[in-house]
């Protein structure tokens, strides 16, 4: 799963989530969707796109489990910050409102409890970067190709 955020995109201050979930190569899942509250950082935004997406990576992960009829395997969440990874592998860090101490503090407790796993990936990489942003040319064309799964000529 690829999950990314673009800080402050819309009117309102709000920012942009974007979510994609693939089984191998295949997309199986994509969406992007206005956050509900105001961040005040790109970091705060990501941590709440994260937080977000964690109990829908697990359901996604037993669904997969299901339909394949094989063991669970923990879902894998892709994410392009380095401060948000260290947030909620290593704590510390300023969080300012209670509200994200308690995001924080949930991706946390699932980590611990190894039910998920995140990994860095380089921004370059995030596949979920054009859900959040228009992208255009060569940024394009990558990501439409990762999400068809195809070349475009």
């Amino acid at each position: 799963m690829f999950v990314d955020a673009a800080f402050a995109t819309h009117p309102d201050a709000k920012s942009q989530t974007g979510v994609a979930v693939f089984m191998g190569e295949a997309l199986l899942f994509a969406a992007s969707r206005k956050q509900k509250c105001v961040s005040k950082s790109p970091t705060d935004s990501e941590l709440i796109a994260l937080s977000d997406n964690i109990q829908f990576a697990e359901l996604f992960a037993e669904f997969i489990a299901f339909i394949m009829n094989t063991k669970y395997i923990k879902p894998m969440i892709y994410e392009d910050c380095t401060a948000v990874i260290s947030l909620v592998t290593e704590g510390g860090g300023v969080v300012r409102t209670k509200h994200l101490r308690v995001r924080m503090e949930l991706v946390k407790q699932a980590l611990q409890e190894n039910r998920i796993e995140i990994e860095y990936i380089n921004t370059k990489q995030m596949i979920a970067d054009g859900l959040t942003k228009a992208l255009e040319g060569e940024d394009f064309v990558v990501f439409a190709e990762n999400m068809l799964g195809t070349t475009m000529a």
